[in-house]
């Protein structure tokens, strides 16, 4: 009788580990909450730059999830506000252990197959969350979108015709997010 009230003890500090966690991308991401002005934000530079989206780097920010660090995030901001995080996974274990974290977190994603791609997808509140997979290569993207802005950033950047990225500092990650 001990053992069943301590593994349901267990089950429940865990439970609450990961709601907490997916709690968090709720109201932002590495720090920073969604919407945040540029002008708030102290310490980026910025690494590129599409339209109204513009990329940035703040030196020493890393983001551990499911026991992997990631140490090269990215933020976008549209039309000067914080709306996605994204960072490359540098290896195909690292891939796996994000996964399955998502999945226990959030639930099964649903995937969208590419040409050269797999793209998982869990949606949370107003949080998408996106794991890249790419065919032949070892690295795969992690990204988190604040949807109320992304959508809207989506929306202007196809109205555009054009997706171009323009880096700013050469030898930056790619920017195809």
């Amino acid at each position: 009788m001990r053992t069943t009230s301590t593994l349901l003890t267990v089950f429940i500090l865990l439970g609450t580990v990961a709601t907490g966690s997916a709690q968090d991308v709720v109201q932002g991401f590495s720090g920073i909450r969604w919407g945040t002005s540029i002008e708030d934000v102290r310490g980026l530079h910025e690494t590129a730059r599409s339209g109204d989206i513009h990329y940035y780097k703040r030196a020493e920010d890393f983001y551990s999830i499911a026991g992997v660090t990631l140490s090269e995030l990215i933020y976008g901001f549209y039309q000067g506000q914080y709306f996605a995080a994204y960072m490359p996974l540098n290896s195909p274990a690292d891939f796996a252990k994000v996964k399955k974290h998502l999945d226990t977190v959030y639930g099964d994603a649903r995937a969208q197959l590419r040409i050269n791609q797999t793209i998982y997808i869990w949606d949370f509140l107003e949080v998408k969350i996106k794991l890249k997979q790419y065919r032949n290569q070892p690295r795969s993207k992690l990204a988190f979108y604040y949807v109320p802005l992304s959508t809207r950033a989506n929306t202007a950047k196809s109205g555009t015709g054009s997706e171009t990225i323009l880096p700013l500092d050469p030898g930056e990650p790619e920017y195809d997010f």
